[in-house]
């Protein structure tokens, strides 16, 4: 792996199940991870959701190995929330590639 090519800071976020006063659940993201990243955009299309023209882009960060990421986690970058759709282990460069898709919130 190139360290190099490491040059944006990631957040990267895990779920967490909080139950309220009254008993009801909830699921809220709590920062679990902050690395750096190279970021690839991977393109997008245009999207009509809820009324709403959403274009949600698709890029992939590439992290080191051994950072402790599975794809029920979420990741912040340049203050925008990307889901995890898929993560590739690359042996040949020790390093992990993640796909992923804007989340419209």
């Amino acid at each position: 792996m190139k360290a190099g090519i490491l040059k944006e800071n990631i957040e990267i976020y895990e779920p967490v199940t909080v139950t309220t006063d009254f008993g009801n659940t909830t699921q809220t993201w709590q920062r679990f991870y902050t690395t750096r990243a190279a970021v690839m955009h991977n393109g997008g299309t245009r999207l009509n959701q809820n009324d709403e023209i959403f274009y949600p882009n698709n890029k992939t960060f590439i992290v080191r190995h051994y950072v402790p990421v599975v794809e029920k986690m979420r990741i912040h970058y340049q203050g925008k929330k990307y889901q995890i759709t898929s993560i590739v282990p690359n042996k040949w460069y020790n390093d992990k590639e993640i796909y992923t898709t804007l989340v419209n919130e």
